[in-house]
Order: C-alpha cells, then structure tokens, then sequence
C-alpha cells in the first residue's frame, strides 16, 4: 500500500484529482485494488481528496470564465462526474460575464442570441442576459 499512497501523493501534489480519477491513474499503473482502496480511505481520511469540494472550485472557475453547464458538464463527464448542478442565477451570472467581457461584435439581438446559443446556454438564460446586456443593466 506505501507504493500506492506515495504515488498518489505524488500526483495530488501536482493537481487535485477526483476520486474516480485517482483510482483509474493507480489501476492504470498497476496497483491490486485492495492497496488502491486502502489509499483512498486513508487520502479521505486526511481530507486530501473530495470531490464535492473540487466539484465546486471547478463551477466557480467556469463562472469566471463564461463557462455554460454544459461545457462543464461535458469536462467533468469525461472526469467520471456525472452529477453537476447549476442554478439559474450562476448559469446567468456566466451568461453576463461572457457577454461582458469577451463579446466583441455589432450589439444587436440576434448575433447575441447566436453567441450565448452556440456556447450552450438555456433559451431561458440567453434571453434575460441579452436583454441585461443590450439594455446596460
């Protein structure tokens, strides 16, 4: 189990991992599940892994960077996370930032709708932050 757990110390200093992610780069370097297991209980244990935690940072960063749901649920999917949960006012608080700070063409209606739609936003979302966005508020 030393193996196991130095190595996984090893990866986490770099970044953090959810747990399915660890668990996979162990079984991928060769550990027998038991050690795998026993490194997980003990990186728990120590608070060194948590994936609702890490589940969080990643729905504040994507906030920041004008990030839709769906572009973060995408990304964690391809982590092994499957549940993701956005509410209305961060999927738009996403929406507004976007606009506010990448948008850089003509301001009308349409190519605004267009902009927020191709990146994945909800018809519900796109529609109160165009307005928001073209109204100045």
């Amino acid at each position: 189990m030393e193996k196991a757990k130095t190595y996984a110390l090893k990866l986490l200093a770099k970044r953090d991992y959810f747990e399915k992610e660890l668990r996979e780069k162990l079984r991928k370097k060769g550990f027998p599940e038991e050690d795998i297991e026993q490194t997980i209980v003990y990186l728990k244990n120590e608070k060194l892994i948590d994936d609702r935690k890490l589940l969080e940072r990643y729905k504040e960063l994507s906030i920041q960077k004008g990030k839709s749901p769906a572009s973060l649920k995408a990304k964690l999917y391809r982590k092994g996370i499957t549940e993701v949960d956005f509410s209305y006012e961060e999927e738009l608080e996403s929406a507004l930032y976007l606009l506010e700070n990448k948008y850089r063409k003509e301001k009308n209606y349409r190519d605004v709708v267009k902009f927020l739609k191709n990146r994945g936003f909800s018809y519900s979302v796109i529609q109160e932050a165009v307005n928001k966005f073209l109204n100045g508020e």
